[in-house]
Parts: structure tokens; C-alpha cells; sequence
């Protein structure tokens, strides 16, 4: 009696999941998750759509950009010394941290970087784009003659891969610059 009652049940169980809810097929299955998929991104609900190919991702193209300056004059920054850059104008995609002076890259690709020294007047200021302690591109800020503040820039490209540390740094002597007509700055191209 048992038995029949049990085989009855999962019969009627059965039957019920058929009609309330079928299975769909493996190619059905896709074609829904992929218009789904489609319309998430369309509305920015998915960040990252999964794809592990070498095409660019809809994460890659997200734009990355930032734009600093000082906030106060930084005078005597000995060899080595990072430049914190304090007022932040601009910081697309979250890379730069304006309490260490580091942009930290939020993805790999190709970077431009350029920053603008003002040097204390008659003083030097030698400052390096540094990539992970290594300093890439180097700008040397002094006028001997005429003891004027000099304003130095330069610009440089750099390939850099996610979570790559960046920053401006003291390459020689001791470096004297001017608030906020000093400033630092950088996007993937």
C-alpha cells in the first residue's frame, strides 16, 4: 500500500512540473541568458560581461582620467620624495589617492601622464615619473641666471598593467615648487 501511495505522488509531482514548468532546451536556455545579458548592459547593471577573449571589454573602455595640483608650497623634498599632489579637479575611474600621491591604474593599457613643476624662485626642482619605484621620465626645473620662478613641464607615455603605482618623485638634490601652479596629470588612452 505504501508503494502505491509513494508511486502515485511522485507520478502527480511529476506531471504538475511538466505542465507549471518545463525545462527549456540548452539553445533556449542561451538565447534567453544572452538577451538578458544584453539588456543589463544596455542599462549598466553587469560591470563586467564575462568575456575572456582579446577583444576589449566593456570594462577596458571606461574612461580614466585625473588632474591634480598641489595645495600648498612644498619646499626641501629630498631625493626619493613623492609629491602629493593634495586638490584633486578631476578623477575619472577612482586611480588616484590624493592622500598618498599614488594613481594606482584601474586597468592595463597605455597611459599618458604629463605634470608642470613652478620652482621656488632661484631654486631647482629635478621630479621623475616614477612607475613602481622606477623612475621612467625625468624633468629638470632651474634658471642659475635669472632667480625667477621657472615653470617646467613634460609629458610621457607608458604602458602600465592594472594596479600599476604611479606617481611624481624627487630624482636629485632637494626640490622647492610653488602651490597650485604645480599639478600632475594623467588618462588612458
Amino acid at each position: 500500500m505504501f508503494f502505491k501511495f509513494f508511486v502515485l505522488m511522485i507520478t502527480i509531482q511529476c506531471g504538475w512540473c511538466d505542465k507549471v514548468s518545463p525545462k527549456p532546451g540548452l539553445e533556449l536556455f542561451r538565447e534567453d541568458y544572452k538577451s538578458v545579458e544584453e539588456t543589463c548592459l544596455a542599462v549598466g547593471f553587469v560591470k563586467n560581461n564575462c568575456k575572456n577573449d582579446s577583444q576589449t571589454s566593456k570594462t577596458d573602455q571606461r574612461v580614466v582620467a585625473f588632474d591634480v595640483r598641489l595645495k600648498n608650497h612644498k619646499r626641501n623634498l629630498a631625493v626619493k620624495a613623492r609629491v602629493v599632489f593634495e586638490t584633486v579637479d578631476l578623477n575619472e575611474g577612482v586611480g588616484y589617492n590624493a592622500s598618498t600621491g599614488i594613481f594606482t591604474a584601474p586597468s592595463g593599457g597605455i597611459y599618458v601622464f604629463d605634470w608642470t613643476i613652478l620652482s621656488w624662485q632661484g631654486q631647482y626642482a629635478y621630479t621623475s615619473l616614477v612607475v613602481n619605484d622606477q623612475f621612467k621620465s625625468w624633468n629638470h626645473c632651474y634658471d642659475v641666471v635669472s632667480k625667477t620662478s621657472i615653470p617646467c613641464s613634460k609629458m610621457t607615455v607608458v604602458k602600465l598593467n592594472q594596479g600599476d603605482k604611479v606617481w611624481i618623485g624627487v630624482f636629485s638634490g632637494t626640490a622647492n615648487m610653488y602651490q597650485k601652479y604645480t599639478s600632475f596629470s594623467g588618462c588612458k588612452l
